[in-house]
C-alpha cells in the first residue's frame, strides 16, 4: 500500500510504495504522512513569509584584470 508524505519547509509532497521505505519516513522529523485521514493539517498557501529578508542584489565584480586607460 503506497504512502504519501509531505515535507513540512517546503509542501513538496513524496510517495513511497516498500514498507522498509514508508516506515523509515515515519520516524523522520521533516515529513507528515498525508493520505491518512485526521493527520493532515491544512496547507495556508496566502500565509506571508515572515522570516525571509529582501535586500538589493550586490553588484559582481568582472572577472579579469581592469582595462588600461
Amino acid at each position: 500500500m503506497p504512502a504519501t508524505f509531505r515535507c513540512l519547509s517546503s509542501g513538496q509532497t513524496v510517495t513511497f510504495t516498500l514498507q522498509h521505505d514508508i516506515d523509515s519516513m515515519k520516524g523522520h522529523a521533516g515529513y507528515v504522512r498525508v493520505d491518512e485521514e485526521g493527520n493532515e493539517e491544512p496547507l495556508q498557501h496566502d500565509a506571508v513569509r515572515t522570516d525571509t529578508a529582501f535586500r538589493a542584489p550586490t553588484p559582481q565584480k568582472r572577472p579579469g584584470r581592469p582595462r588600461k586607460h
